[in-house]
């Protein structure tokens, strides 16, 4: 795996975008931000959002839809809303998972926020954070999780 810093730059350039889109799409509503997956194959960017129950189950269907995919894309991201720590005190922040199809792992980015102190909408806060390498799901094929899926579903007398 290459260094962060080490990157091809158009990936780099996607996986900020990615950052960016996400705080701006809640930049005047406040949030919470719709988890979403964007792609990107060539110069073609398309952009899905999860709209679910639970949170968290959003976040769940992207990273199935990911994997799912027949036609892997140059680069991907995950977006959601989510927590961090940072100085003892607990923030607002934007997550990215991003993955590129030549690395065999990905990134994962946050962007802290804050309540705009007047009106309705958030104000970012803070440089985005680097929080680390994450497997890379774009080398997930769908036959590999459906079978381990198989598999944890045998009944505990089979083995």
């Amino acid at each position: 795996m290459a260094a962060l810093n080490e990157q091809d730059p158009k990936f780099m350039d996607f996986m900020f975008h990615g950052l960016d889109h996400g705080v701006a799409s809640i930049a005047e509503s406040g949030g919470p931000l719709v988890p979403f997956l964007m792609t990107q194959t060539g110069d073609k960017k398309e952009l899905k959002r999860f709209v679910t129950a639970k949170y968290e189950d959003g976040i769940s269907a992207a990273k199935k839809t990911l994997i799912a995919l027949n036609v892997k894309p140059d680069f991907a991201l995950i977006a959601f809303d989510g927590f961090i720590t940072w100085e003892e005190k607990k923030y607002d922040a934007i997550y990215v998972s991003a993955f590129d199809k030549t690395q065999d792992e990905g990134f994962e980015f946050c962007q802290r926020y804050l309540p705009k102190k007047e009106g309705i909408g958030i104000e970012p806060t803070g440089n985005s954070a680097f929080i680390g390498k994450i497997e890379n799901v774009l080398l997930v094929s769908s036959n590999t999780k459906k079978s381990q899926d198989t598999e944890k579903k045998k009944p505990w007398w089979k083995f």
